[in-house]
């Protein structure tokens, strides 16, 4: 079984890209949670970083609804 992750990069304008992928629907599991903890850290620490954006890849972000509500 593939394990969902997260990979973070960091744009010369300072913006933060946090990118979920856990085909097909980007769902949120303990894999996803764990890494988005561990990206979404790394950017809070880094001082160049002035804002962060959360993105997936495929179509659909089904977590999100869950992060926002």
């Amino acid at each position: 079984m593939a394990r969902g992750s997260t990979s973070v990069e960091v744009r010369r304008d300072g913006v933060a890209v946090i990118t979920v992928s856990n085909p097909p629907v980007n769902a949120l599991s303990l894999d996803v949670i764990a890494s988005l903890q561990r990206d979404y850290g790394e950017a809070l620490r880094r001082s160049d970083v002035k804002a962060i954006v959360l993105t997936g890849t495929y179509l659909h972000m089904s977590f999100l609804s869950r992060i926002l509500c």
